[in-house]
C-alpha cells in the first residue's frame, strides 16, 4: 500500500478552512479589510466542485459547499464595511438568484443596493 504524508496546509481544504475561520474571526473584531485579505485566499483556493473525484461524496461534499457560502457571505459582507458595494453587487445579485432562500445573502444585497444608490431597487427586491 501506499502513504500520503501531508501537513495541514498542503491539504487545500485544511487550508480553506482555516483561512475563512481567520476571516470569520477577524469580521467578528471589526477588521474587515483583513478579513477580506484572508477571505479572498481561502476562496481563491476553491476550484470546481469539491471532492469531484471521490465516491460517496454527498455529505461531505454539501457540508464543504456550506462552508463556502458561509465564506461568500463573509467576504461580501467584508466588502460593504469597506465601501465595495459597487464590486460586491454583481456576484451578490447571482449568488442571490443560485440561493433565493438564503436570507442573510438577500439582506447583503439589499445593503449593496442601498449602499450604491439603488434605494427604489432595494425596495422593490
Amino acid at each position: 500500500g501506499y502513504r500520503l504524508t501531508a501537513a495541514p496546509d498542503d491539504v487545500d481544504l485544511t487550508r480553506f478552512d482555516r483561512l475563512t475561520g481567520d476571516g470569520l474571526t477577524a469580521l467578528a473584531d471589526a477588521d474587515p479589510a483583513k478579513a477580506a485579505v484572508l477571505l479572498d485566499d481561502a476562496l481563491a483556493l476553491w476550484r470546481g466542485p469539491v471532492l469531484a473525484d471521490l465516491p460517496d461524496r454527498t455529505a461531505d461534499a454539501a457540508r464543504w459547499e456550506t462552508r463556502r457560502l458561509d465564506a461568500l457571505r463573509a467576504r461580501h459582507t467584508a466588502a460593504l464595511a469597506l465601501g465595495q458595494a459597487e464590486a460586491s453587487l454583481p456576484e451578490l445579485a447571482a449568488l442571490c438568484d443560485e440561493h433565493p432562500l438564503d436570507e442573510p445573502l438577500q439582506a447583503l444585497r439589499l445593503r449593496a443596493l442601498r449602499d450604491t444608490g439603488r434605494t427604489a431597487r432595494a425596495l422593490a427586491a
